[in-house]
């Protein structure tokens, strides 16, 4: 094939005509009316679209009106070559010697052998191609046929070549009772030239001899020649010809330019070679890292030989670091540290039951509150919540209480998201614990000026002076003559007789029952009674037994009573604030109304210890129980 195309280079021709084997074509014939040459072949090319419906591109395609009368009807021919289903077969040839090739079908060279009574035929048994052509009755006969070899070898090839005489005979008219004889004339010009065989009528030379115009030395010497070139020659006439388009098929449409993409998936539609080049994918994609990832060390090492060692350190370093922003981004909190912030926070009178941390729904504390000498139980807990506000670690805390009870106590609740969990704060000396320890604010520093000893001492000192100017101030006799004090230990109760007596004669005990209930509640009497062996006790119970005997009032009643009436008697703090405690002005529904929740529970507050006080007239104490009462509803109003 290389040497023909560089022997038509050598001659500059533009046109190569290749024969295409029958089997490889599909041959229809048609009739057509008598018309104009153009309107019959646009008809024969609408009759082959609807046979094969677009099966078959254009250029694949043969159309030819074969000659005849004006008047009479002509015969249509339709040849076909088909794309293989597997795809377009490669010819091994460039797109350069694609352009000058055409394709000549067997079957149009085998119109032109179609002359005298016996058939033509053209047979090649390597590719099982079988022509055949005759003109009988009915006009031409054309029929192509794939033939197989067999296991029977030559034997099966001859009786599908002799069946496939006997069909194209009966097509074009003989009659059956010639059909034998005619295939015996037919086999006896058979001429065989390896696996090519022809059987061609004698008068088939003298037919070419006057379709060509060439004079050839080698057929006037050689009598076979006409056989072996026939078809070749025929071929050569119909390129010639008024049926030149049924020689001018080509493989690729012309014009249309193959893609790389095209080509590529033509290349690789073999399945064997499709199934190489996933090996070798599947190879480079398992191996490529493994062999990058020791190159990659085998740099490092060649860089740093005697560094591997600091380099893997680092290595570790970096995981590490890694590992631990990674827990501080899950919201890990540090327990130990909020805890310590949140008793940095917390007053001094309040108790703290339950406590809840989470690193998403933040910080909840439960506890109770306690009233100071000075403070409210509400105030503490908004002092709480503002101390954790101003510590920077939580945020928009949200103080809960409930309405203290008679006894200034109060349960709460503060909730409060936390922001800045590792936030160091700074607090006063007066609130870090890390500073400053409970017994240092309550007693002082063991290094101040004057020691705990002293301080104790002193205090000491004082309270037995004042013990002292109480009972001198209670009894001036006793101050004459000190050993006869605790002598006298029924005066204590015939003092309470007179005392009651006189009390309930001028009525002048209102002041010594008001006197006596200021001390505070029976539970604080009864533990300053339990303490009478103490100097200050018996000096006080002294002082009540002194003024029970001059029946000054009802406070001499009952010594207990009198020792624990007055701000410092005894009750502690508790005691010194409700003997101070003011009776509240009263107020209009107005004003109650525009008070917030906290303000009316404060107010509250406010009316229960002015409610305990002993000392209050009746009209007092029904006009506060109803101011009391009034804030009460408006609470439960706005709940």
């Amino acid at each position: 094939m290389s040497s023909l195309f560089s022997w038509v280079d050598v001659l500059h021709c533009a046109d190569v005509r290749m024969l295409l084997p029958a089997a490889s074509t599909i041959v229809r014939q048609t009739t057509l009316p008598a018309a104009v040459p153009s309107q019959m072949q646009a008809a024969l090319r609408l009759q082959a679209e609807g046979m094969f419906l677009g099966s078959v591109p254009s250029n694949r395609l043969g159309l030819g009106v074969l000659p005849g009368g004006d008047d009479a009807e002509r015969q249509g021919l339709i040849i076909a070559w088909p794309v293989p289903s597997s795809g377009e077969l490669e010819s091994g040839l460039s797109a350069k010697q694609e352009k000058l090739v055409r394709y000549l079908p067997e079957m149009a060279a085998m119109i032109v052998l179609a002359t005298g009574d016996l058939p033509s035929v053209s047979a090649d048994r390597e590719v099982g191609s079988v022509a055949i052509s005759m003109r009988g009755r009915k006009g031409l006969v054309l029929r192509a046929a794939r033939e197989s070899v067999g296991n029977d070898g030559e034997t099966a090839w001859d009786s599908g070549v002799r069946s496939a005489i006997a069909e194209t005979v009966l097509n074009a008219g003989i009659d059956a009772s010639r059909m034998q004889e005619t295939i015996a004339r037919t086999e006896a010009t058979r001429r065989t030239s390896g696996t090519r065989t022809t059987m061609l009528d004698p008068g088939v030379r003298s037919a070419l001899a006057e379709s060509l115009d060439v004079k050839v030395a080698a057929a006037e010497s050689d009598s076979e020649w006409w056989n072996d070139w026939a078809v070749l020659l025929a071929g050569a006439v119909i390129s010639c010809g008024p049926l030149a388009e049924l020689a001018q098929l080509r493989r690729v449409e012309e014009g249309v330019k193959t893609s790389r993409l095209e080509v590529l998936v033509k290349r690789y539609s073999e399945p064997s070679r499709a199934l190489r080049v996933c090996v070798a994918g599947f190879a480079i994609v398992a191996l490529a890292p493994i062999a990058f990832a020791w190159v990659r060390s085998a740099v490092i090492q060649w860089k740093m030989p005697e560094e591997a060692a600091v380099f893997e350190r680092n290595q570790r370093t970096i995981e590490q670091r890694i590992s631990h922003y990674r827990e501080l981004g899950r919201r890990t909190l540090p327990v130990t540290k909020i805890l310590g912030d949140l008793a940095c926070c917390t007053p001094d009178g309040i108790e703290i039951e339950q406590i809840q941390l989470s690193g998403t729904q933040g910080v909840s504390v439960r506890g109770v509150s306690k009233a100071k000498s000075d403070i409210f139980a509400e105030n503490l807990v908004t002092e709480m919540a503002s101390n954790m506000d101003a510590s920077g670690v939580f945020e928009k805390s949200r103080p809960r209480f409930d309405a203290g009870d008679g006894r200034g106590i109060l349960k709460f609740d503060i909730e409060a998201p936390i922001v800045r969990p590792t936030l160091e704060s700074q607090y006063p000396e007066t609130r870090d614990w890390a500073k400053a320890t409970l017994a240092q604010r309550k007693y002082g520093k063991p290094n101040d000026e004057t020691s705990d000893g002293d301080a104790a001492a002193e205090s000491s000192a004082t309270a037995s002076a004042n013990n002292g100017t109480a009972m001198a101030r209670a009894n001036p006799d006793a101050g004459a003559d000190p050993e006869a004090a605790p002598s006298e230990p029924a005066a204590p109760d015939a003092g309470a007789a007179r005392g009651d007596d006189a009390g309930t004669a001028d009525g002048g005990d209102r002041r010594g029952s008001g006197a006596a209930a200021v001390g505070g509640p029976a539970r604080g009497i009864a533990r300053r009674g339990d303490a009478t062996a103490s100097g200050a006790g018996s000096g006080t119970s002294g002082a009540s037994g002194a003024s029970g005997a001059t029946g000054t009032g009802g406070a001499g009643s009952t010594p207990a009573a009198t020792s624990g009436s007055g701000a410092g008697a005894g009750g502690g703090p508790a005691a010194a604030a409700l003997a101070n405690a003011q009776v509240p002005p009263t107020f209009s529904d107005e004003e109650l109304r525009a008070m917030t929740r906290d303000q009316a529970r404060g107010l509250l507050a406010d009316f229960s210890r002015a409610k305990r006080r002993a000392d209050l007239d009746a009209e007092t104490r029904k006009r506060i129980d109803a101011d009391f009462n009034r804030i009460l509803d408006y609470l439960k109003s706005i709940t």
